[in-house]
């Protein structure tokens, strides 16, 4: 008897911390999945590369980041998919959007990449600024 309390008990710790984590999950922005999603590190060339992956769908880097010859490879974006991205002409910034697969209500949580220094920024004008 005493170990049906318990296993119950535990029982309803294990959906208390599972409800936690999915809204967690849920409140998470666009800008919060880039920034976790970053990867910085020393090239064999000794320049900067920044690798971004980003949900299931989108996986870009910059390499040089600052320098004349930087670049910004996309290996993997999808508009179907839960995000892809697209580059800013005015402000020179990749632009993270989420995708079809996201919820509605995200379709307007943007985050921006700068190819001047690999920073994530909430908006467009942080990130043309580089600041």
């Amino acid at each position: 008897m005493t170990g049906a309390p318990v296993r119950w008990l535990l029982v309803v710790l294990a959906l208390i911390v599972g409800s936690s984590s999915s809204e967690a999950t849920q409140s998470r922005t666009t800008y919060d999945d880039v920034a976790a999603g970053m990867r910085c590190f020393q090239n064999r060339q000794g320049d900067l590369e920044c690798d971004y992956r980003v949900g299931r769908s989108l996986h870009f880097g910059i390499v040089a980041p600052g320098k004349p010859d930087a670049s910004i490879y996309f290996y993997a974006a999808s508009f179907e998919g839960d995000y892809f991205a697209v580059v800013g002409i005015s402000h020179g910034c990749v632009i993270v959007r989420p995708g079809q697969r996201s919820t509605q209500a995200r379709r307007l949580d943007l985050a921006f990449v700068s190819p001047r220094n690999g920073k994530v920024y909430r908006t467009w004008e942080d990130c043309g600024a580089g600041k």
